[in-house]
Parts: structure tokens; sequence; C-alpha cells
């Protein structure tokens, strides 16, 4: 059975990604928590464009482009689980990828992260689509989408706000006025989960912190 709180906080989570979306760069974004098939790790649930009970496979976005056909669309999808405490929301894996189309299997680029990866590449990582000759004549046959470039790790990779700005920046997307505002703050978000995640399993380190900078401290 689905405990209450990891149904609770899925949902919370998939209207907080709704939200980021429908702000910064997507039209009508309906992102939505759905319950995944039993599997050995654990119960956990999908979050994604439009996913359901029946359908667990999130479908693309497209990306904002005023009133032009859209050029590029976005996928966005994330697979949560409860910590091994029962206490706090684990993303479990996570996928950002840019596609020139709405059904297609290859992408211009993905951002990858998956928790305790076992096929020794790391967990969070980044596959580019290109032609490279250097790249090519180092590594023959291999092309360079089934490279994977680390970026951060498990607690300090890319978030979903990075990847929009990214975007925005280079004129793949139109942001939304006010969209520099939101982005700051669920990346700042990001940051400060990410760091309590951090400090939860290293408390030593913590501890080493404090003792070194007591003035920090206020009584």
């Amino acid at each position: 059975m689905i405990s209450d709180v990891l149904f609770s906080k899925a949902h919370g989570f998939a209207a907080e990604i709704q939200t980021l979306l429908t702000q910064t760069v997507c039209g009508h974004a309906q992102v939505r928590a759905a319950v995944m098939p039993p599997t050995p790790a654990g119960r956990a649930f999908v979050v994604g464009h439009q996913v359901s009970k029946a359908n667990v496979i999130p479908y693309r976005l497209p990306l904002r482009t005023g009133t032009k056909a859209p050029r590029l669309w976005l996928d966005v999808s994330f697979r949560l689980q409860m910590d091994a405490e029962e206490q706090y929301l684990t993303v479990r894996s996570s996928f950002f990828g840019v596609f020139p189309t709405e059904d297609g299997k290859d992408a211009l680029f993905h951002y990858d992260y998956e928790r305790d990866k076992r096929d020794n590449y790391p967990d969070a990582h980044l596959q580019v689509a290109g032609q490279d000759t250097a790249m090519q004549a180092l590594l023959p046959g291999k092309p360079a989408i089934k490279l994977h470039f680390p970026v951060g790790g498990k607690r300090f990779r890319p978030c979903l706000e990075d990847v929009i700005e990214f975007l925005i920046r280079e004129g793949l997307a139109e942001g939304k006025p006010g969209h520099e505002a939101v982005l700051e703050a669920g990346r700042e978000g990001f940051r400060i989960k990410q760091l309590r995640a951090a400090m939860r399993r290293s408390p030593e380190v913590v501890q080493e912190f404090i003792g070194d900078h007591p003035g920090l401290i206020k009584g």
C-alpha cells in the first residue's frame, strides 16, 4: 500500500514542477504524479507531463517561442521514493531531454540522473548529440551521444532550473516575464535541499564545521 506521506509529497513535488514550467518556458504544462508498478526497489511515483496510473511515460512539452510553432520539445520526468528512514522525499532518477520533434527518439541533448547507477557510468551525466572529428578519431564507432559527461554527482548535479535557464539564454526558448526570479528561487530551494541532505549523511563534517566556526552558532 502506498504511504500517505509518499502520496502527498509526490503530488506536492509535481505541483512545484508544473508551476516552474508554466511560469518560465511552457504554456500548458500538466505535471502530475502517478504511482508506478511495484518493483523490488520499493514504492515509487513518476512525475511528468500528463502521466497517469495507466500511462507512466510522460509526454513532451513544447517549448514556448512566442506566437510561432514550437521548434523544440522538453521531456521531463522524475522517479520519487521515500528515503531509507521513510522521512524525506528522494529523487531516485530524473531525465531532462530536449528533442527536435514531439515523438522522435533522438534527443539533441539530455541530462540524466540515476541514484546508485550500476553500469559504471556517473550517476549524474550529460549526453549531447553531434559530430566531432577529433573525438571520432579517438573513439571510432562511438557517436558523441553515447558519451556520459559527469555533472556534479548525486548532490551537486544540475537542476531543472539550470536547464531552463540555458534554453532561454541560448535562444532555444522564450522565457516568460519574471522568469528570472522564478528560476533563482527554485534553484536556491534545490541547493538548500541538497545541502541539508549532505549534512544529514555527513554529521561528522557538520560537527567539525561548527567546532571550527563557533561564532556562527547563535545562542
